[in-house]
């Protein structure tokens, strides 16, 4: 039983389905919106929220059939690698033997005596030859047998075995990432203060300023902040696009601005009478008096007005595209106004509720407080996942750059030598390239 599990996790075609059927459900994530409220699938994906939702596809990165799925994966890789290793290990190892593992060179008379002559009597200048190319000699004598045996890019050896090690880490670097990464989206107004989730320090927004190219165009967002930790300034830090803040753990990202329209300031101009128009300055949800029993209140502002059939009142984006403010003025408590104003539409009055025809009220200007959008993360994959790159490297260098190679020369006393060469790849370059090196008869080998 434990032969069938083994044969099944260290198989190349279990390899090859597991990769097609990562690949059909990343490409699955990338068509379905992650990370959404079940409503959002169930309001326009109706057919196939109810499998969505059931298979967690709406995180599809964390859901178990994925996460087992790469984690079979990465047992698979495992067991393939820990599968080789003891052979090129004993490979390695051995010096001796009867049986050289390798293939052997079909030496001439000629080619055998040269050889004899150069194990015998001339090692010095055999090993000088072979050292030349880079490989590491040894002579050992034994039971009445001499071997000699030269090798070359042991790193090379191990090349697949470090590219699975590097692909594992990152394997294991993704899955820690989708468990366990964390993101803090966090909205800051000029002096505010906001303690940050599971963390002993909080961050204050001291200065955020917008950066414009000449046409207009937002060109960068700039966040001056201060870490507070225990009540005293730790660090201060410019964060702007592509130069995050890093402490306790958190990488801090500017992510964009915004307006606080619930916080809106308002000019308004109050006609009364013919003989009165007056400007008013005041913010929304504040009450002023003005003139003699004339107070003003703004109810509401919304900068891109929208009116529903339903006759509720919406807002289309959070860009001032149609601002409209709704205000409401009494004399003596009576309501003599009620209305939505208009900034760019001031002739606009079928929203207007009024008791005295007299009275006339205009949006002239406004604005909102800016806010800064920070974004608090922490991926605790991305150190192994450089780690797992880095390793990846070195194994695909290594296997194309440092190839091991491998030539023993066993002789029996009293017989000519007999010639074996290993390569891992290109066997076939590689004897051309031996019998150049050693000036040998370019003949076939036999395994």
């Amino acid at each position: 039983m434990l032969t069938g599990v083994w044969y099944f996790l260290t198989s190349i075609r279990l390899a090859i389905v597991l990769l097609i059927l990562i690949i059909l459900l990343s490409i699955a994530g990338s068509l379905i919106p992650q990370e959404q409220e079940p409503e959002f699938y169930q309001k326009y994906l109706p057919k196939i929220s109810g499998l969505i939702l059931f298979l967690e596809f709406h995180h599809l990165y964390r859901s178990p059939l994925f996460l087992s799925l790469v984690f079979l994966f990465l047992l698979n890789l495992l067991f393939c690698s820990l599968k080789q290793l003891p052979a090129k290990f004993r490979r390695l190892k051995t010096t001796t033997g009867d049986h050289p593992p390798g293939r052997m060179y079909k030496l001439s008379t000629e080619d055998s005596l040269k050889i004899d002559k150069w194990l015998n009597r001339e090692i010095l200048s055999l090993e000088s030859v072979l050292r030349k190319k880079g490989f590491r000699t040894k002579t050992i004598e034994e039971s009445g047998q001499k071997f000699f045996l030269a090798r070359k890019g042991i790193p090379g050896l191990f090349g697949p075995e470090l590219v699975h090690l590097g692909l594992i880490i990152i394997i294991m670097a993704g899955l820690i990432s989708a468990l366990f990464s964390q993101r803090i989206t966090l909205a800051f107004l000029e002096g505010q203060t906001e303690e940050i989730p599971g963390k002993n320090f909080a961050l204050r927004l001291d200065r955020f300023t917008t950066e414009y190219y000449p046409d207009g165009q937002v060109k960068s967002w700039i966040s001056e902040v201060s870490v507070i930790e225990n009540g005293q300034v730790k660090l201060q830090k410019t964060i702007r696009v592509n130069h995050p803040l890093k402490f306790g753990g958190l990488s801090f990202f500017q992510m964009g601005y915004g307006q606080d329209w619930d916080r809106a300031s308002v000019e308004l101009q109050v006609k009364l009478s013919e003989e009165k128009n007056i400007k008013i300055d005041i913010r929304t949800g504040e009450s002023l008096t003005f003139e003699e029993g004339y107070r003003i209140r703004i109810l509401s502002f919304v900068p891109d007005f929208q009116l529903e059939a339903s006759g509720r009142v919406e807002t289309r984006s959070t860009e001032p595209l149609n601002p409209a403010a709704l205000v409401e003025i009494t004399h003596h408590s009576e309501q003599v106004f009620l209305g939505w104003v208009f900034a760019r539409q001031p002739e606009r009055k079928d929203l207007h509720k009024r008791t005295r025809a007299e009275v006339e009220v205009r949006l002239v200007n406004f604005s909102a407080p800016t806010f800064s959008v920070l974004e608090a993360s922490s991926d605790p994959g991305t150190g192994p996942v450089r780690a797992g790159c880095i390793l990846m490297l070195l194994g695909l260098l290594t296997s194309f750059y440092l190839p091991f190679r491998e030539i023993r020369i066993k002789q029996q006393a009293g017989s000519l030598p007999e010639l074996y060469f290993y390569s891992r790849k290109q066997a076939e370059s590689f004897q051309e390239e031996l019998a150049v090196l050693l000036g040998l008869n370019k003949k076939t080998s036999k395994g």
